[in-house]
């Protein structure tokens, strides 16, 4: 028993030195210092290990290894970690045995830091190590088909009779149970069975058959719901591990659409799937991936379901045929589907194939619905008033005066055109909506900010989407973004004294959302605005914005308004980005000393062996001395003082251009220079000067310091300077150990 505690505790400890011999080889060559010295620890524990016990196994879990299948420290979070680490690239097990060389282990670390795509190309990480020819370590994968195979039910009665198979008792159905909502645990091996349908397009088509026989147990529309949720949790699943595999994932779902009904297939192909921390959209992607030989024969199986031409069916149609690579690339195919689908005598669907075809022929801005231009005359770029009698009306009604008056109307109509984004895929009403969003963000008041969160980050979205939309898209999104941005901007120097709390949260928020799209409209309000508490807020969202914003910071370094240069300076010292150091570096020579103090302060914050050469340089300035100083100590305090200590081993004796030595002692005061000590009481001492008096500013300066640093050490030398026979000094290290006698201020310090 305590053999085996024993090799449980060398196990541990062993995985946490292969864990950071990992992270070594990842980021130093083979031969630096670090993996030649990890490799050494690791090598010697598992020898050690294996003098227990000639071949050891050591599983991998989700979150955990296991050892004679009981868990390895299960509370480490770090060895937790690194599991899940393991677990993402497919690795079952690993497998040591003797002998255990150090170049075995090298070799396998270099494989283990591949990430998941790279190993997948290369055949799995048991392949590419087995390539490398080395004893002493393998690999086992995961094993997809042993998951699949014990991923069943069993019930007291046993197997059912004739040994016909039993329904819902399929690795496929139990997931897809899971998924659904309907089984609170995964299968056996459930959450890697979900990361394998990216790879496995066998696998991905009997789970959407499971799928689709989980959703037809649902009525009406919630069967499309519970599908695109299922979808939902797979993509989260593989964006969260393996999110390079997720362009595989969408194809393997697209090949396996065959397996819906058409009811289902309509749903789900006009769904919208927002893939979590990615921009990505499952739907689209998978509209995108459908097979081209598949596109007219899934277009005309979905007119025969729905047997007339509805808004829905035509909707689809377009996505499908946009997503999937335009109109003009499928256009011949799907009228060649459509005409074999034709019956010889008289078609019920007839008008619809025409329609059908009718639609392939028209361009993308013939799109513009009639309801769309219908809506834009309704709503116009300006809300109309309404009659004064029908305002008085409404008002009175309770809960109908915000939304139905001018600015309410206003609100929704802003709004209405943030959503077509989200639903929406045709470029010409993506084009119409983005317009109108431009068009109406100089109304903005207080009460759309909310509002304009969830606008903003819609657009945003879909300019930064993994397939980028078309140009003139993109254009009129950066203009809508931007036009939010000046609205937000505006609205806020207008009505700040009147801003409630939960609206100055909303405006950080919209800000947020809008990114690096809002630092333009930042930049422009802190040039015109005088008010420092407003300005104040506009430093703070642009040092928010961090390296996004430092483009346009860098543009206005050579404004002709200093005091924008002052705010800039602020904020590229608050994002603190060593790359800023060069460009900060010209406006030290600004005419504006407040201009160059600030450069010398962002330059402080910043740090770096150039930005203290920099600062350093600085200290022949009188204008900035001060600050220099205080920045030199921040970036390297040791250096510092070190710099200043050289500064003081110059002393004239005749009293002349001693100013900068008093600077220097002083400087070593405020910094608390201890190890200044013996230095500052070497000056204190110095009897010898010409004339006498020319010593006194020396020696008084060298007291303030020692005051200043407030030792016990230093205050004792201070005690010593009372009985220098120089009155002024005298008096001065007096005072500072409060007027007492000596004596009496020896005990003090002692």
């Amino acid at each position: 028993m305590t053999g085996s505690s024993n090799l449980s505790d060398l196990l541990q400890k062993a995985l946490k030195e292969l864990s950071a011999a990992m992270k070594a080889i990842a980021f130093y060559p083979s031969h630096h210092p670090s993996v030649v010295s990890t490799l050494e620890r690791l090598v010697l524990t598992l020898r050690e290990a294996l003098a227990m016990q000639d071949s050891i196994q050591i599983g991998v879990a989700e979150a955990a290894f296991l050892f004679g299948g009981k868990p390895i420290a299960e509370e480490d979070r770090m060895l937790a970690g690194f599991a899940a680490y393991l677990s993402r690239r497919g690795i079952g097990a690993l497998v040591f045995r003797t002998p255990l060389e150090g170049e075995s282990l090298k070799g396998l670390l270099e494989v283990l830091t591949l990430d998941p795509g790279t190993l997948q190309a290369r055949g799995g990480p048991a392949r590419c190590l087995q390539e490398r020819r080395l004893g002493g370590v393998s690999i086992e994968e995961f094993d997809a088909a042993a998951a699949l195979r014990t991923a069943r039910t069993d019930t007291a009665a046993g197997p059912a009779a004739g040994g016909a198979k039993r329904a819902g008792t399929s690795w496929s159905d139990l997931l897809a149970r899971f998924l659904a909502g309907r089984s609170d645990q995964p299968p056996p091996g459930g959450v890697h069975l979900l990361r394998r349908v990216a790879g496995d397009a066998k696998a991905a088509r009997e789970l959407m058959a499971s799928l689709q026989a989980v959703a037809a147990e649902v009525p009406g529309p919630e069967r499309g719901r519970l599908m695109t949720a299922a979808l939902g949790r797979i993509a989260a699943e593989v964006a969260g591990s393996e999110p390079e595999a997720l362009p595989a994932l969408a194809g393997n779902l697209a090949r396996a659409l065959s397996e819906l009904d058409p009811k289902t297939l309509m749903e789900l192909l006009g769904a919208s799937i927002p893939i979590p921390g990615t921009g990505l959209d499952l739907g689209r992607e998978i509209r995108a991936h459908i097979p081209d030989d598949q596109i007219g024969q899934m277009i005309v199986k979905l007119v025969q379901f729905e047997g007339k031409l509805t808004a829905r069916l035509t909707s689809v149609v377009r996505k499908v045929l946009i997503d999937a690579g335009g109109i003009d690339r499928h256009r011949d195919a799907v009228k060649g589907a459509v005409r074999e689908a034709r019956r010889p005598d008289a078609d019920p669907l007839t008008d619809i194939w025409e329609s059908i075809e009718n639609l392939l022929d028209e361009s993308q801005d013939d799109w513009i619905s009639r309801e769309y231009k219908g809506l834009l005359e309704l709503l116009g770029a300006k809300t109309p008033a309404l009659e004064e009698a029908t305002r008085r009306e409404l008002e009175s009604l309770p809960g109908f005066r915000e939304d139905l008056s001018e600015v309410g109307i206003s609100r929704r109509a802003f709004l209405l055109f943030g959503d077509i984004l989200a639903v929406d895929y045709e470029p010409a009403r993506l084009w119409v909506a983005l317009d109108q969003i431009e068009k109406r963000s100089p109304a903005i008041v207080p009460e759309w900010y909310a509002g304009c969160v969830e606008v903003a980050g819609l657009a945003r979205a879909l300019l930064e989407a993994a397939r980028p939309p078309e140009a003139h898209v993109r254009e009129a999104g950066t203009k809508a973004l931007q036009a939010v941005a000046a609205g937000l901007v505006e609205s806020y120097r207008k009505e700040f004294h009147g801003l409630a709390p939960e609206q100055r949260e909303a405006l950080a928020r919209a800000f947020d959302a809008l990114g690096p799209h809002g630092v333009e409209a930042l930049l422009g309000g802190l040039e015109k605005e005088e008010d420092w508490e407003i300005r104040k807020t506009f430093l703070a969202y642009l040092s928010a914005r961090r390296r996004e914003a430092v483009p346009a910071l860098l543009a206005r370094l050579g404004d002709r308004s200093w005091y924008l240069v002052r705010n800039v300076l602020v904020v590229l010292g608050e994002i603190g980005d060593p790359t800023t150091v060069p460009p900060i570096a010209s406006t030290l020579k600004h005419p504006e000393p407040r201009v160059r103090r600030d450069a010398v302060a962002a330059l402080g914050k910043i740090g770096g062996p150039r930005a203290f050469a920099l600062v350093r340089e600085c200290l022949d300035d009188p204008e900035v001395v001060e600050v220099a100083m205080r920045c030199l100590a921040v970036i390297d305090r040791p250096r510092t003082i070190s710099a200043f200590l050289d500064m003081t081993a110059r002393v004239d004796l005749l009293g002349r251009r001693n100013g900068r030595l008093r600077e220097a002692i002083l400087a070593l005061g405020t910094l608390g220079a201890h190890e200044s000590i013996p230095r500052l009481q070497e000056i204190l001492m110095r009897g010898f000067w010409l004339p006498p008096s020319a010593g006194d500013p020396v020696r008084i300066a060298a007291a303030r310091a020692l005051e200043k640093i407030g030792t016990t050490a230093a205050l004792r030398v201070v005690a010593r300077g009372t009985r220098l026979w120089r009155r002024p000094v005298r008096a001065v290290c007096s005072e500072i150990v409060g007027g007492r006698p000596v004596s009496a201020a020896d005990d003090l310090v002692n």
